[in-house]
C-alpha cells in the first residue's frame, strides 16, 4: 500500500472521530444584572413629575380664581358706580324733606306716636327688619317731653359701597313740661291752718341743639328708600388748606416782542367784555360771553404772560366798577390766546 493511500485513510478516520465528539452546548448564565438604580430613578422621576403637575395645577387654579374675583370686583364696582351716578340729589332732597320732619318731630300722645311710626315705615326699605313694628326706630318708651324741628339744610353727600349717605344740618328744640307748686301771692288768701294757699302751674323747659343727621339712602330709578337707621353726629368743619398746583412754574415767562401787543389786546378786550353784548365779542373769543354793560372796565391790576408751544397763556386780574355806586368788582382769569394772522384771539377763558 502506498503512502498516499495511508494518509488518505488516516485523514478519513480522523474526520469520523471528530464528528463523533459531542461538543456540549453553552449554557446560559443565570446571573442577572442589577437594574434597581434605574428603576428607583424612574420611580422618583415619576413622583417628582406628578408633584410638579399638582403644584402647577393648584397655582393655576388659585391664580384663575384670583383673576375671576378681581374681575367680579371690577364689574361689581363698575355697576355700583353706574348706580351711584344715577342718583338724583335734588329728587333725593325732596324725598328726605318729609322723612326728616317725621323723624325729628316727636310728640308724646299715643296717637301722634302711632302716626309717626306708620309714616317712618313708609320711608324705609322693604325688609323683615323694618317691617317689624317693635323695631327701636319706631318705639318711644318712657319719653318725658317733645322734640320740635326748627330748621335743616343739606350739609354733605357721601358715596358708600351700597348706599348714599346724606348729611343734614338740623336744629331742633327739646321741650319738657313740668308741674310745680307755687304759693298764691294774693294777700289774705290763706287756708284754715293759716298757711298761704298754693297752686299748680306748668313750666316749660326748652333747649336747642344743632347736629348732623346722617341718613343712608338707596335708589332704584326715580324712587328712594332709607336703608338704615339714621344717626346723629357732631358737625365738622369743611374748611381746609388745599394746595393748588402752580401750572405757571412749568411754563416760560414771555418777554418777546409780542408782549406789548398782547397787553394792548387785553385792555381792548375787557373794555368790550364789560360794555358790549356777547355777539359783539364773537370775533375776539371762541365762546363769546360778556357782562353786557353791567359794569365799567377800569384797569388790569396785573398781567403775566407765558409762552406754550404755538399759543400764549395770560393770567390777569381785572377791576370793573358798577357805574352808579362805583362798587368795585375784581375777577381773576386765565386766558389762552393765539395769534391769527396778526390778530389775537381768545381760545379759552377760565375764572380763577
Amino acid at each position: 500500500m502506498s503512502n498516499e493511500k495511508k494518509e488518505k485513510k488516516l485523514k478519513s478516520r480522523l474526520r469520523e472521530r471528530i464528528k463523533r465528539v459531542k461538543v456540549p452546548k453553552k449554557e446560559k448564565s443565570f446571573i442577572k444584572k442589577d437594574h434597581s438604580k434605574l428603576v428607583a430613578l424612574a420611580v422618583w422621576s415619576l413622583l417628582v413629575g406628578i408633584l410638579f403637575i399638582c403644584i402647577l395645577t393648584i397655582f393655576l387654579s388659585v391664580n384663575t380664581r384670583s383673576v375671576l374675583n378681581d374681575t367680579r370686583k371690577v364689574v361689581h364696582s363698575s355697576d355700583e358706580t353706574e348706580e351711584r351716578e344715577e342718583i338724583s340729589i335734588p329728587s333725593a332732597e325732596q324725598f328726605l324733606t318729609g322723612f326728616i320732619s317725621q323723624f325729628i318731630n316727636v310728640k308724646k300722645t299715643s296717637e301722634d306716636l302711632e302716626k309717626r311710626k306708620n309714616e317712618l315705615q313708609s320711608y324705609m326699605v322693604q325688609s323683615e327688619e323694618f317691617a317689624n313694628e317693635s323695631h327701636s326706630l319706631y318705639q318711644m318708651p318712657d319719653i318725658k317731653g317733645e322734640r320740635i324741628l326748627n330748621s335743616y339744610s343739606l350739609f354733605n353727600v357721601k358715596e358708600k359701597d351700597d348706599y348714599t349717605l346724606f348729611q343734614y344740618r338740623v336744629t331742633f328744640k327739646n321741650v319738657v313740661e313740668k308741674q310745680k307748686e307755687v304759693p298764691v301771692k294774693k294777700k289774705g288768701d290763706k287756708d284754715k291752718k293759716g298757711k298761704n294757699k298754693t297752686k299748680i302751674v306748668t313750666e316749660t323747659d326748652e333747649s336747642s341743639q344743632t347736629l348732623l343727621l346722617n341718613i343712608p339712602v338707596v335708589s332704584s330709578g326715580e324712587v328712594f328708600s332709607v336703608s338704615g337707621v339714621p344717626y346723629f353726629t357732631k358737625e365738622y368743619s369743611l374748611k381746609g388748606k388745599i394746595e393748588k398746583e402752580d401750572v405757571k412754574k412749568h411754563l416760560n415767562a414771555y418777554t418777546g416782542e409780542e408782549k406789548e401787543g398782547i397787553e394792548t389786546f387785553l385792555v381792548n378786550f375787557f373794555e368790550k367784555y364789560a360794555s358790549e353784548d356777547k355777539e359783539e365779542l364773537a370775533y375776539m373769543m371762541k365762546e363769546p360771553h360778556s357782562l353786557g354793560g353791567s359794569f365799567l372796565f377800569e384797569e388790569l391790576l396785573n398781567v403775566e404772560i407765558y409762552e406754550d408751544k404755538s399759543y400764549f397763556i395770560a393770567y390777569t386780574k381785572v377791576r370793573f366798577r358798577e357805574e352808579m355806586t362805583n362798587i368795585p368788582y375784581v375777577i381773576s382769569v386765565e386766558m389762552k390766546i393765539v395769534n391769527k394772522e396778526g390778530n389775537y384771539f381768545v381760545e379759552k377763558m377760565d375764572y380763577q
